[in-house]
Formats: C-alpha cells, sequence, structure tokens
C-alpha cells in the first residue's frame, strides 16, 4: 500500500501553521509541572512522571517540544535570510528584552515585597545585583536576598531561565554552520548522532541532551522535502511514543517520533488553529513568568497548597503576564529587527 499525503515543504510557503499553539499548550505544561516540586517538593506523583517511570515530566517533555520547534524555526530563518546580522538580531531580539524586563522585576519589585529583610538590607547586599548579571544567562543566579526563603522549594526565585542558555547558545550553532556553509544533512545527521551517543554514556550534560532535541528539529526542516504528512504515520508515531515510555526509551525515541507527530500536527491543513496566535505569541511570556508567580503563590498560602491548587491559582496570573509582555515588550522589541543599525545611529545626530 503506498501512503497518500504531500510533503513537509509543500506546507511552508505561508505561515499558516499550528506550532504557536503546540508551543502555548508547552508552556502551560510547564506550570503544572512545576507545581509539584514548588508544593510538595518533589516529582513523585507528577503525571507525566508516572506514566514514564520517572523518564520525563511534563516540564521535561514541554522543553523537548520547545527544542525540537526551535531547531526547525531557526534552521527555516537562516536559510531564509542568508544574513547572520538579520539572524542575529532577530534571535536577540526576541529572546533578550523579555527576559531583562522578567529579571528586572524580579530585583526591583518582587525582591522587596517578599523578602524578609529590610529594605535597606535588601538594597544594599551585593546578591541583590548580582541578579541582575541573569541577563545574560550563561551564570544564572536563582536567589534573592531573603527571598522565599521558608517556601517548599527555598530561595529560587525563577527556576525556568537555566534553558535560554542553551536556546541561545543552539541559535548560534545554527548561524556559525550557515556561515561556514556547512548547514545541510550530512552535518547535522552527524551532531544529532554524537549528541545522543554522548547522552547515552552520560557525558556533556544538558548540552548534550537538549541538543539532541535540537538537532532532530534542525534534520526535519533539512529533509522537508522528503518528510510525507501523512496521518497513519503520525498515528504510528504517537503509538511508538507510548511504547517507548513503557520500555524506557522514552528519551531516545521522543526527537525523532515525537518530533513526527509534532509536525505532523503543526502543519496539518485539515487542523486550522493558526488564528490562536493573531491577538500574540504569549508562550515565552508563560515560560519566563510562571516560575516566580507560582513561587509567590505558594508564599501567600504559607506551603499550605496542593499542586492542582497552585496550577489553578497560578495560571491565569502568569497569562496576564504573558499577554502584557508579548504586547508591551516583545512585540514592539521585534520590531526593531529590521531596523538598520548605521541607520538608526545616525538618525541620532
Amino acid at each position: 500500500m503506498k501512503l497518500q499525503g504531500r510533503y513537509l515543504d509543500e506546507f511552508l510557503a505561508g505561515k499558516k501553521n499550528n506550532l504557536d499553539i503546540i508551543r502555548f499548550l508547552a508552556a502551560s505544561l510547564v506550570i503544572l509541572s512545576h507545581a509539584y516540586p514548588l508544593t510538595i517538593g518533589h516529582n513523585a506523583t507528577e503525571p507525566f512522571g508516572l506514566f514514564t517511570n520517572s523518564q520525563s515530566t511534563f516540564g521535561s517533555l514541554a522543553v523537548s517540544i520547545f527544542f525540537i520547534i526551535s531547531g526547525f524555526l531557526i534552521t527555516q530563518s537562516f536559510e531564509r535570510s542568508k544574513d547572520i546580522v538579520r539572524f542575529s538580531k532577530a534571535r536577540i531580539f526576541r529572546i533578550i528584552p523579555g527576559l531583562v524586563v522578567v529579571v528586572s522585576l524580579s530585583v526591583f519589585i518582587l525582591g522587596p515585597i517578599f523578602t524578609t529583610l529590610n529594605l535597606v538590607e535588601y538594597f544594599t547586599n551585593p546578591q541583590t545585583y548580582e541578579y541582575l548579571r541573569t541577563i545574560f544567562m550563561y551564570h544564572i543566579q536563582y536567589d534573592l536576598p531573603g527571598v522565599f526563603e521558608s517556601n517548599t522549594a527555598p530561595v529560587s526565585v525563577n527556576g525556568s531561565l537555566w534553558t535560554l542558555w542553551y536556546e541561545f547558545l543552539f541559535y548560534g550553532v545554527v548561524g556559525f554552520l550557515g556561515v561556514i556553509r556547512l548547514l545541510h544533512k550530512q552535518t547535522v545527521i552527524v551532531a544529532f548522532i554524537a549528541s545522543t551517543v554522548l547522552f547515552h554514556f552520560g557525558h556533556g550534560g544538558y548540552y548534550t541532551d537538549l541538543f539532541r532535541y535540537f538537532s532532530a528539529g534542525m534534520l526535519f526542516y533539512l529533509f522537508r522535502g522528503k518528510i510525507l504528512q501523512n496521518v497513519w504515520l503520525a498515528l504510528l508515531s504517537l503509538v511508538i511514543v507510548f511504547i517507548s515510555a513503557k520500555l524506557g526509551k522514552f528519551n531516545y525515541l521522543f526527537p525523532i517520533f515525537g518530533g513526527y507527530f509534532i509536525f505532523y500536527i503543526g502543519y496539518a491543513s485539515k487542523i486550522t488553529l493558526h488564528h490562536f496566535s493573531k491577538y500574540g505569541d504569549f508562550s515565552y511570556g508563560i515560560y519566563i513568568y510562571a516560575f516566580p508567580v507560582q513561587q509567590m503563590v505558594v508564599n501567600l498560602f504559607h506551603n499550605d497548597i496542593t499542586p492542582l491548587q497552585n496550577f489553578i491559582i497560578s495560571y491565569p496570573i502568569t497569562l496576564c503576564f504573558a499577554i502584557a509582555s508579548w504586547h508591551l515588550v516583545e512585540e514592539k522589541a521585534l520590531k526593531l529587527r529590521n531596523v538598520a543599525l548605521v541607520k538608526s545611529i545616525m538618525s541620532v545626530h
């Protein structure tokens, strides 16, 4: 029987896809997943952790989805622009402005409200201003003086930001490969296999772990002309993912079979959810604001709150922050990516 369907590259000409809602749902899963360690101190009863026998959690699944989609879209972005300056500006303006604001709000608003120190002690403590280095992503500082010290998961203000360094670094990998003209199938296949092998033997930490997912997304884009969009293949991929979760192979098979299912749903012509993001792309805002919001809720309830209650209360508050972040910060910053740097400098004089 010959499988019917169109190839993935036929769906990429326009901007209509369902990837925005997939990322939105993934960001929402992060809130649900974090609600467990933040309220009861562990992931032992986290639903996806139970389902996969501790191979993954909803939070880890969401991060995997983010990196698979990111690898796909960032590779597409470079191939379409072929301009490293424009490519770099787009990446910087997508990540940094929102991060600067959430870090600044944490230091100057959240910190003074929730610290157990008096304001003079808080604002004269060097650690308060060292937290601002988090803006550079590489040295993430998780604590602010006296903040959330009595929480179930003490001290940590924003435990979600650790992935941003890897995301930004992998953007650089795509740009570097593009500049030296090695952004092609053979290179990325080798990179994917190497990162998987290193992950298997416990080398490279999060670098190899996360790059497996990112490079898998890159491969889906580079092989887009040979990837058939077929419902039966999508269902088969989903079945393989479920079986792998029970056989202890989830983390090895999800990058490929989970990736296929993601892009099938993402570009399925009969699933028309592309209008979802017409009011904004809130997934990044949800991701960077959820953790501090959840910690504030735990603190205000004096640790007497269940994971589900934390999720129900924190979710709408986080969504409000995400909406504000998009319209007041992220969307405006993205418009700057098309402004020529030299022209901007000349206009000042």
